[in-house]
């Protein structure tokens, strides 16, 4: 009798048109999340019917924020659906794409919802600088700078990204390949070239990107960037079987100096990737006449295991041509340290986006890094100086921790050091 009755008033609350349109939107938002999820790991995607189940969301409901996020993503992905693609993003799909993520920060200063990759006003950099770069691989600089500037305007590339990716180039130094890895690094870093003319003797080599075939032959044909892989090879070139191997760089001006290090595989520990080798062209052919820097901290598949020959150089790693002596108990600081800061920004512009506390935190974690590795030679008392000059530069009444692990690192090491 009970449960008759419950399923009597069930029934009824459906029947009410508030209730039945919620529970209808929510399962539209619901099966469109697993659609696209599921293209996401399909090779040839197709996300005709994820756009469907969405559009019809947001029909349903227009101001909600999560389903607009998800339409503009799935209207990017249509766009472009990956890197490989990119050169081939579209202004009228940027547009359209661009028009959700507008609304998503219009209704929510700070998303809320379910995120995947990048936030809202990162996704905004994203899609207006891979327009960006669609007009320079078709060399029209004029509406590189259009795309950019438009994607300012629209609420992309906020100041807290763009300072935090001044002050990664500026840690390099004059004529400098910088290796990045990510949007939230490569894409600022472009419009930074690009709009503000900022640090344009660096060249910046994505390590994603690069796996596409548009994308080196535009670093060496465009931006000249010295390789010995000819356009064809690029095209043609893929990932291959491989196993650990002794790779030797010789100075072409004196034959005596040879760079060694062992490449292994790069991929479930069998293969390389297209990428790879390509990016082990480019280190081969400028290896004596240029520095090469690294973004992307510690993994060894992203700098083809040059981890011996990685220096902290603050939020860079610098490539030297002899191993890392770790074991010296004198620790060299780098004075990039130093320089780093966060004085020009406001701290609300910073909180109002999840991607922007992870990048200045970045800060944090290479002054916990060099602190923590002071501690462990026994030079406590300079452990605790640096830590102390991290909380007055990166206070958290401006700069929330984005993990709480770090916190929680930061604070023990206080304590080992009183």
């Amino acid at each position: 009798m009970m449960k008759a009755l419950l399923i009597t008033v069930l029934f009824s609350l459906l029947s009410l048109p508030g209730i039945s349109q919620a529970l209808n939107f929510q399962a539209l938002l619901d099966s469109g999340k697993a659609e696209f999820k599921r293209q996401l790991a399909e090779q040839t995607s197709n996300y005709t019917k994820a756009f469907g189940l969405f559009t019809e969301a947001v029909k349903r409901q227009p101001d909600n924020a999560e389903a607009r996020y998800f339409l503009g993503y799935t209207i990017d992905r249509l766009n472009a659906s990956d890197g490989s693609m990119m050169h081939l993003s579209k202004k009228q799909l940027t547009l359209k794409a661009s028009e959700q993520f507008e609304r998503v920060n219009a209704l929510q200063r700070t998303y809320q919802g379910e995120m995947l990759l990048l936030d809202p006003y990162s996704k905004l950099s994203s899609i207006w600088g891979s327009l960006a770069a669609a007009y320079l691989t078709q060399n029209n600089p004029d509406s590189a700078k259009w795309a950019f500037a438009e994607g300012k305007k629209r609420g992309g590339f906020i100041e807290p990204i763009l300072e935090y990716n001044r002050q990664l180039l500026n840690s390099c130094e004059k004529n400098a390949i910088l290796v990045t890895a990510g949007d939230n690094i490569t894409i600022p870093a472009w419009y930074l070239q690009t709009i503000e003319k900022f640090r344009t003797d660096i060249t910046i080599v994505d390590a994603g990107l690069i796996n596409a075939g548009w994308y080196p032959k535009y670093l060496k044909n465009s931006l000249h960037l010295k390789m010995q892989l000819s356009d064809t090879e690029i095209d043609t070139i893929e990932y291959r079987p491989w196993t650990p191997k002794a790779i030797s760089i010789k100075n072409p001006d004196d034959s005596t100096q040879v760079f060694n290090w062992t490449l292994k595989p790069t991929y479930f520990d069998q293969y390389i990737l297209k990428g790879d080798r390509i990016l082990l062209d480019i280190i081969q052919q400028n290896l004596y006449n240029r520095t090469f820097y690294f973004s992307g901290g510690p993994d060894s598949t992203y700098n083809l295991f040059l981890t011996d020959y990685l220096i902290d150089d603050g939020i860079v790693s610098k490539l030297i041509l002899h191993k890392n002596d770790k074991t010296t108990p004198t620790t060299i600081l780098s004075k990039n340290l130093y320089s780093y800061n966060i004085d020009k920004l406001d701290g609300q512009e910073i909180v109002k986006s999840k991607d922007a506390i992870l990048a200045l935190n970045g800060f944090r974690w290479t002054f916990y890094g060099n602190s923590y590795f002071l501690y462990s030679k026994g030079q406590k008392a300079e452990a605790k100086k640096l830590l102390e000059v991290m909380e007055l530069k990166f206070s958290t009444r401006k700069l929330p921790y984005y993990t709480p692990e770090l916190q929680k690192g930061v604070e023990e090491l206080k304590l080992l050091i009183q």
